[in-house]
This record gives structure tokens, sequence and C-alpha cells, in this order.
């Protein structure tokens, strides 16, 4: 239109400018043409129906059940396998511990014996003092005493630990009779 406004009158070009710029073509296009598309099989004429999806209230419940049910096993099932991982790495810790402690034990015993040793080749000595000897005599006893003593609290069968106990304390009860002792009263040494 633009480049033949100038063989226009203003009022012709008032006019055209006035014209709508849409038009509605109305019901009857939208029908014909429907009409038009489907005789040459585009689509139907009819309207498709929409489906409704409903649940029956027993299927929901069922649902729910279900549901539960999984949720439920699947809890027990996470406890029991977390259960299992966690025993596995206590027993494995007690091992270690256990280990550990064998170990710390023959560490300990080692130098138990080697101060005891020690104890004996001062014992051979002639400036030994009878006093010192005796102290220490006392402790090493005392000390064997103790380890005895939990031997049997470790294993209550272990006969020669109840062994080791019976004589201990027999020569306990002797020494105390026979005044052989630093003192009459027992001394005990705790480390």
């Amino acid at each position: 239109m633009h480049e033949h406004d100038d063989d226009l009158t203003p009022a012709e070009r008032e006019a055209f400018r006035a014209l709508p710029r849409e038009r509605d073509p109305g019901q009857l296009l939208e029908e014909r043409t429907v009409r038009a598309l489907s005789e040459h099989g585009f689509f139907s004429a009819r309207e498709p129906r929409t489906r409704r999806f409903t649940l029956h209230p027993a299927w929901v419940a069922a649902a729910a059940a279900a549901f539960v049910a999984v949720f439920l096993g699947g809890f027990t099932v996470g406890q029991e396998l977390a259960n299992r991982r966690a025993s596995a790495m206590v027993l494995e810790l007690r091992k270690q511990d256990a280990a550990q402690a064998a170990a710390m034990v023959q560490q300990t015993g080692s130098a138990y014996v080697a101060a005891l040793s020690a104890l004996a080749d001062y014992a051979r000595d002639p400036h030994a003092r009878g006093n010192e000897l005796a102290s220490a005599r006392e402790v090493a006893t005392n000390s064997l005493h103790a380890a005895a003593s939990e031997l049997v609290r470790l294993s209550p069968e272990e006969p020669l630990a109840a062994q080791i106990l019976r004589g201990l304390d027999q020569a306990a009860r002797r020494d105390s009779l026979t005044g052989n002792g630093v003192n009459e009263q027992r001394k005990v040494a705790w480390f």
C-alpha cells in the first residue's frame, strides 16, 4: 500500500487507515474447514473423547500398603546390613586389641624377667644390702601374684596359674607366721 499512496486522495488514505487490521472469520469458516479436512481423511469429524483416569479406593489402599511394605523391608534390610558391618568392625577391633594386648604382655613379661635377672645378679654381689633384696623380692612376688591372678581371671581353667597362686599364698602365710618377711604385713606394689 505504501508505494501507491500517492495515487490516493487524503480521504481515501484515511479510509484505508480506519479499516481493521484483523477480522474474525466466524464459526462458519471453521466448520467448513473441519468438514473439508475430514473429507480428505486428515482427521475424524467427531471430537475425541477425553479419558478420565480414576482409581478405585481398594487400589489406592493396596498401593499404600505395598509402599509401606517396601519401605519397611528396605529399612529392615538396611539395618541388618549396618549391624553386620558394625559387628564385623567391632570384631576386627577386638582382634587388633587382643593382638596389641598380647604384644604388650610379651614386652612386659620380657622386662619382668630381665629385671628379675638383674636382681639375681645383684643378690650375688657381696655388697648387696639384705633389706633392699628382701623389698625387691617382695615386689617381684607381688607382681607375679597379680599376673597369675589376672591369668586365672582370663582363663579360669588354667591349672598352672592356679598352682602359682596357691604356692604364692602358701609362701605368704608361711612368711607371715615365721616372720621372714620384711614386715609382718604384706606390701603391695601397684603398677
